[in-house]
């Protein structure tokens, strides 16, 4: 008798069921499968063991805003739809249009001659089981109809399925199935009844899913979310659904306690199957599924389930996707490109959790760009945090080294350095963080991990052609996100700017709901000197996590390049407080960008009274080093020189910088430089001596 073969178990018997006597579970492989043949979200356990909390995205849709969808109307449907038209004797649709021939609602199926009538779905008027009153129909598919009944029993109404004679082995595999699954998102069985068959099963008040004027993007996309923890169940108990469709999900009001709920519930259970099992695969809806000619067909996996609510997103958010210029819908349409992906199906989702992930993220940007503008700053679940800031000097004061550098214009007075300049690319490669261990990553072993790592670290101390060899050796595949992650660092250590955004695009398409590679395009465009691509990505980034400095300090730099200064000031000023709140790091690296970017002076702009009187008032209330404080107020005093022509108050306050000189070299060229800016002067005439214009020393 086969083990259990799961990490957190390993002790019990596979019974003839194929679970476990001791956890309850079905084993990670199949006895007697190949080792090849198992699904790659459940190699080794390693699903079981990441992602703890992928469905954080519902978290973001408020509670008790959202109303009840109506109950489905009390009448019946006067015929039922073409798309619901199956043979109740042998499940093949019939009535179909072909041609010019127009659909019919009655005839006999094509197939074994039974005769179907669609003209009236009300089937009520009889008992079954002598308990169960039929009030209507509800609907038919290709394993039976759904009639509505009252329970005597229980007292409540309930779901009968006719299940068709040709189906009675999968309608025993339907109710073996739907007898051991206990989740809130997946309709619950009853009973069943030999007599028929019929399954009896919950039922749900609600409609079959679909979208009313007034749903807003993220509720929507809410609804996969609940769906994605059902086949999460699912999956994890070694089944699959196989149909997922906006018909066989069904979307009902609940109340509670925080108000009316949407939720919605996955039904119809007739085409289930066991994770693993050999193909093909003969039940299932074609216009959801993955072509004939894909892999799943031939081995399903939770890739088959994921194809079909990626299809199915797709077809309700086909509204919300003409907006292209929405930062979430665009995220969104990266989303289900990759979730649908025909022509590499290697990229697709691997398990419900790694779906959802990627989903919670994309929910981020939209209610980010919402009117609600809710926003979220959450760790990465696929990169490490960044350990730098990336601000490129704007949150320190300004050099020491551009005050010795700097020069006296007898025309313009001091010219400083620019106050800032772009990230270098060593500098950006260092600051951008470190991919984290993911359990769907294809061929991740542990010599792939240190071939990585020596990657990582042969870019730490810029040997890049070491870093090419490394990854090269890891053998990851060309198209994984992490292959071209890191092909990106090196790319961009380089300087081969395009190069670099190319692979970090790869990144981005295939994580649509994580935020650091829209921050690495954002240096990226930057180091190439596009600052309006710059600022799109830096915005998009900043706009759905305020905390993320990297990306604050990046959209404040090409704000004031770009002559914005109130909108690069509000932008370090938000961050601060977000900083403050969160008790983060670099909040006072943010106070010093506001006051900075209060008083710097640019090729296109000098600041505005106003604005240098706001960044003495906000360094007299700093609490920092004196170092910053005395070079904050000279750079102040700077903006007032600039403006004013005035330059005997920044004489006065040099000497002060050059308290802070390492060498006497610089210690006396910052005296020069205090004695060049004091204005000259004339001296009084005297008998026997000439005329003398002079200026006054500054005494260090």
């Amino acid at each position: 008798m086969a083990r259990c073969d799961r990490p957190d178990c390993g002790r019990g018997d596979i019974d003839d069921q194929g679970f476990c006597s001791e956890c309850g579970r079905p084993p990670l492989r199949t006895p007697g499968r190949a080792p090849d043949q198992v699904p790659p979200a459940r190699e080794a356990g390693r699903a079981l063991l990441a992602r703890p909390e992928p469905w954080w995205g519902l978290a973001l849709v408020a509670a008790g805003t959202i109303p009840a969808p109506a109950d489905e109307p009390a009448q019946a449907r006067e015929t039922v739809p073409e798309e619901a038209r199956f043979c109740g004797n042998c499940g093949h649709r019939v009535g179909r249009a072909h041609g010019s021939a127009p659909a019919r609602v009655t005839g006999y199926c094509r197939n074994c001659g039974h005769w179907f009538d669609f003209t009236r779905a009300d089937a009520g008027g009889h008992v079954i089981a002598g308990r169960y009153e039929i009030r209507r129909k509800l609907g038919a598919g290709a394993f039976g109809t759904a009639l509505l009944a009252h329970d005597r029993n229980l007292g409540t109404d309930v779901v009968l399925k006719d299940l068709t004679q040709s189906v009675a082995v999968t309608a025993r595999t339907e109710r073996d199935a739907l007898a051991g699954l206990r989740h809130d998102s997946i309709v619950r069985i009853y009973g069943y009844e030999p007599e028929g068959p019929y399954l009896v099963l919950e039922y749900v008040r609600g409609t079959p899913l679909s979208v009313r004027a007034d749903d807003r993007l993220e509720v929507i996309l809410a609804h996969g979310l609940q769906i994605l923890q059902a086949l999460d169940y699912l999956h994890d108990r070694g089944l699959l659904h196989i149909d997922v469709k906006p018909q066989n999900i069904i979307r009902f009001g609940e109340e509670g306690a925080g108000g009316s709920r949407d939720r919605v519930r996955l039904i119809d259970f007739g085409a289930v199957r066991k994770l693993g099992s050999p193909g093909p695969v003969t039940s299932y809806t074609e216009a959801y599924a993955p072509p004939k000619t894909d892999p799943e067909h031939a081995l399903p996996t939770a890739g088959f389930d994921l194809f079909c609510l990626g299809t199915t997103l797709h077809l309700l958010c086909r509204r919300n996707l003409r907006n292209p210029d929405d930062p979430g819908v665009r995220a969104l349409d990266r989303l289900l490109a990759r979730a649908t992906d025909t022509g590499l199906p290697e990229r697709r989702f691997v398990s419900a959790r790694q779906f959802a992930e990627q989903l919670s993220g994309v929910i981020r940007q939209v209610v980010a760009g919402s009117t609600a503008r809710r926003q979220v700053t959450r760790p990465s679940a696929l990169f490490g945090s960044m350990t730098a800031t990336l601000d490129c000097g704007l949150g320190q004061e300004r050099p020491l080294s551009h005050w010795i550098a700097a020069r006296v214009d007898g025309a313009h007075g001091l010219v400083l350095a620019a106050p800032f300049a772009a990230p270098a690319p060593a500098e950006a490669v260092a600051a951008l963080p470190t991919p984290l261990a993911d359990p769907d990553v294809p061929g991740m072993t542990q010599a792939c991990a240190a071939r990585l790592a020596e990657c990582r670290a042969a870019l730490r101390y810029g040997m890049l052609d070491d870093a090419d060899r490394a990854l090269d050796e890891s053998r990851l595949p060309e198209w994984f996100w992490v292959s071209a992650w890191y092909r990106g660092l090196i790319a961009l250590a380089r300087g081969e700017v395009p190069a670099a955004q190319e692979q970090f695009g790869v990144v981005r398409d295939a994580l649509a709901g994580e935020l650091i590679p829209t921050l690495a395009l954002g240096a990226g465009a930057e180091i190439g000197h596009d600052p309006g691509e710059a600022c799109r990505y830096y915005k998009t980034v900043a706009d759905t996590a305020p905390a993320l400095g990297a990306a604050a300090f990046g959209l404040a730099r090409t704000y004031l390049l770009a002559g914005r200064r109130a909108e690069a000031v509000a932008t370090t000023e938000r961050l601060a407080a977000e900083l403050q709140e969160r008790e983060l790091r670099f909040e006072e690296e943010a106070r010093v960008a506001t006051i900075r970017l209060l008083a710097a002076v640019t090729e296109t702009c000098k600041p505005a009274e106003a604005d240098l009187a706001r960044a003495r008032q906000l360094t007299d209330s700093l609490s920092a080093a004196p170092e910053t404080l005395t070079g904050l107020r000279a750079e102040i005093q700077y903006g007032i020189s600039i403006t004013t022509n005035e330059w005997l108050g920044l004489s006065e306050m040099i000497p002060e910088l050059a308290r802070s000189a390492r060498t006497k070299r610089d210690f006396f060229a910052l005296i020069d430089l205090a004695n060049n800016l004091r204005p000259q002067v004339e001296w009084p005439w005297r008998r026997g001596f000439r005329r003398i214009r002079d200026r006054p020393p500054v005494r260090a």
